[in-house]
């Protein structure tokens, strides 16, 4: 850049009629500039709009005006001025406005016409004001009720190959309380947190996290505690045998195979632990009648291995009366 600078000058050092041109032209712009801004001009001015100081006691019941139009005019250096950086918000302290009440509702109101020594303050002194809109502001609020209501997880949990959860994800805390309307709080059941995916896991998580936000609810807690842990896995086949129930008292029956394959997945942990001893197969004996094939029901497994596959899952059996 310096060195493009420096090339220009040497151009306008040899092109003496070109440079006098040149500065010819910014004077002459310079003069016309201050021309055009030195007359008046109408335009509308956007002021944001912070309300302080709301009770604590009260929940906003409305979605009040975020910003103010002003239509203003005046000389065009000011305008530009103000375009130019950003404006100043206008606060509005709840606590010192005036009040009504409505018969579900108390209601505060700022007469924004009223107030317009308080806009002043936010312009340039040669700014002035024509109209505005909204004319007046209001806030309305209903007496805040209180409801406690659990906390859910929301997201996905992507693990790595052989990767699992164990045990499940637990939050803390696992319930807050949440402040609103009656109304409100009649349509709200829970609370989930902010959507949050984790990839590729491997080893458990101890996270903050924050929660989802509800129109016109408050929360005792902005966030939750997150933990989980992850543990890898394996599979194991284990042999079971057959047992049967509700078999009538007068006979035997035999199975076809006599034990079935379970497919288990367990954590490296606990593989050694894990038996045969640990699962019970039953068969429903009680209506054998018109059947040639009887379905083979898991009723008890360690909690701490998955069956992901009986084989086989029916199984043909011959009854021997005694």
């Amino acid at each position: 850049m310096q060195a493009l600078f420096k090339r220009i000058i040497t151009f306008l050092h040899l092109n003496k009629r070109l440079s006098k041109y040149i500065v010819f032209l910014l004077v002459s712009f310079v003069f016309w500039f201050l021309t055009v801004m030195s007359k008046q001009y109408q335009t509308t001015l956007i002021i944001p709009v912070e309300y302080t100081n709301l009770p604590e006691s009260k929940q906003l019941i409305n979605n009040p005006e975020k910003s103010i139009s002003l239509r203003v005019r005046s000389p065009g250096f000011y305008l530009l001025s103000n375009n130019l950086f950003k404006s100043k918000a206008l606060k509005i302290p709840a606590n010192a406005l005036s009040e009504s009440s409505a018969k579900d509702y108390t209601q505060q109101y700022w007469v924004v016409n009223k107030n317009h020594q308080q806009l002043y303050k936010l312009l340039s002194s040669d700014i002035k004001i024509i109209s505005v809109f909204p004319d007046t502001l209001f806030l309305r609020f209903q007496q805040k009720q209180s409801k406690k209501v659990p906390v859910i997880f929301n997201g996905d949990l992507d693990f790595s190959a052989q990767y699992r959860l164990k045990d499940k994800a637990k939050i803390y805390p696992d319930s807050i309380i949440i402040f609103g309307t009656e109304e409100k709080l009649v349509q709200t059941s829970f609370v989930e947190t902010e959507h949050m995916v984790f990839d590729d896991l491997q080893k458990g998580v101890n996270e903050e996290i924050g929660l989802n936000k509800i129109d016109f609810i408050s929360y005792s807690h902005q966030k939750v505690q997150l933990s989980f842990e992850v543990e890898k896995y394996t599979e194991k086949i284990v042999e079971v045998p057959i047992k049967a129930i509700k078999l009538p008292k007068d006979c035997k029956i035999k199975f076809y195979p006599p034990r079935v394959v379970l497919i288990t997945t367990v954590a490296f942990a606990d593989y050694d632990k894990l038996n045969a001893s640990l699962f019970v197969a039953e068969v429903n004996a009680s209506q054998l009648e018109g059947k040639s094939k009887l379905t083979v029901n898991l009723t008890r497994k360690p909690s701490f291995a998955d069956v992901l596959k009986i084989k086989p899952s029916r199984v043909e059996f011959l009854l021997i009366k005694q």
